[in-house]
């Protein structure tokens, strides 16, 4: 699973209108009009965004709900913020599997209800999702998806672009679609929660930090988006009983590229319980440079119920 987290390149970035990110949001819907009128046949309608608990939301009302929400923010604060979740190509075929019980390499060999069955578990993914992104920034009164202002949309294509190796080495033009499965899911989320109380920046890098105050009460500051990263994946394996390899998992990725010897020795062994074990030490390696517990990786639908005991307990002193 890879999430990236930034600030928009359309218009103003994030410090004015979300009206340009979102118009180029729908860039898929207008590709596939497109390519129906071009075959003198009527588009599907568009699914339009989601949130939390509604499908079907038109770019104006998103447009609408997150540029109004931006209570004591100034004119050169972050308004909102552009995240995206990429599955891996064996995450999605994980799911599709599931849901088809054949090997699919391409969203074109999907029926129509299948498409909407694999639509509806991204969806769920995705506002599962959104409840650790919620949850991860360590506020007591913030802990789920509902309390955000977000909107997201799934896309199933890519196109190559003209940083790619592919289009440098002639290879591809500019443009060009990408062949395999390409889905992810754009999400455009406020800057502030549906109540307007916090100001929440996922860019924030001041990690595991109780420095500030609010009501007089020390806060974490700070988005640790590596630790969200393994949270979401996570959120999948424990939703769609996926057995994720230990090379799949973020750590791994992150320690890999710190350490290339041992990367690099991992690669050349042949054997499997060995390779497993090398796999694990980096991974091991990686939790302890950052002084992570396996608390630190709990995500929240593993947290709540302890500590709603905790809170029963306290009630019955």
């Amino acid at each position: 699973m890879y999430i990236k987290i930034q600030t928009s390149e359309k218009a103003n970035g994030n410090k004015g209108s979300a009206n340009a990110l979102a118009s180029y949001l729908e860039k898929e819907d207008v590709s596939n009009e497109n390519e129906a009128f071009e075959k003198g046949e009527l588009p599907e309608p568009r699914t339009g965004f989601f949130d939390h608990n509604s499908t079907g939301i038109f770019k104006n009302e998103v447009v609408q709900r997150i540029d109004t929400n931006k209570k004591s923010l100034g004119r050169e604060d972050a308004k909102f913020y552009a995240l995206t979740i990429s599955p891996s190509t064996q995450e999605q075929k994980h799911l599709l599997k599931n849901i088809t019980n054949r090997e699919v390499n391409s969203i074109n060999d999907l029926n129509r209800k299948e498409r909407i069955a694999y639509e509806k578990m991204l969806v769920d993914y995705t506002r599962k999702s959104m409840n650790e992104y919620a949850s991860h920034f360590g506020r007591k009164d913030l802990q789920s998806g509902n309390q955000l202002r977000y909107f997201a949309k799934i896309e199933h294509q890519r196109f190559y672009k003209g940083i790619d190796p592919e289009v440098k080495n002639n290879q591809v033009k500019s443009g060009q679609k990408k062949e395999g499965l390409q889905t992810h899911i754009h999400i455009i989320v406020s800057r502030k929660d549906k109540e307007q109380r916090f100001k929440l920046s996922p860019l924030a890098n001041e990690k595991n930090s109780t420095k500030s105050k609010l009501n007089g009460e020390s806060v974490k500051r700070g988005f640790d988006r590596n630790l969200f990263n393994i949270k979401a994946e996570t959120v999948f394996d424990k939703n769609f009983n996926y057995q994720r390899d230990p090379s799949e998992k973020v750590e791994y990725r992150i320690e890999a590229d710190k350490d290339p010897i041992k990367a690099t020795e991992i690669k050349l062994t042949s054997d499997y319980n060995r390779k497993q074990q090398l796999q694990k030490e980096l991974i091991n390696q990686y939790d302890s440079r950052n002084s992570y517990s396996k608390e630190h990786k709990k995500i929240s639908q593993e947290i709540q119920p302890i500590l709603k005991k905790e809170k029963e307990n306290e009630l019955s002193i």
